[in-house]
């Protein structure tokens, strides 16, 4: 069984807007590719990306950062540590 690509929590989140991925991108003024890429490592996100998919889906940005905060102390270190 294939791993999921993308981050879950993160993918729930903008889901609840109802809008597509690709609007949401469009609307955050990135290409579809570069917000592909945050949601599978939303620790990548820096606080330019959270305000632009913050102000194009409505969703605070408290929400959005408090996902990449969880991901990098998280999911990151447990796939560093698993490396290790």
């Amino acid at each position: 069984m294939a791993d999921k690509k993308t981050y879950k929590p993160l993918d729930d989140l903008l889901k609840k807007t109802g809008m597509t991925f690709k609007a949401i991108a469009d609307k955050s003024g990135m290409k579809d590719y570069t917000l592909y890429r945050l949601r599978q490592r939303p620790s990548k996100m820096d606080q330019k990306d959270i305000i632009n998919i913050a102000d194009a889906t409505g969703i605070d940005e408290r929400k959005i950062s408090d996902i990449t905060l969880f991901f990098a102390r998280k999911v990151d270190k447990l796939q560093r540590n698993k490396a290790s």
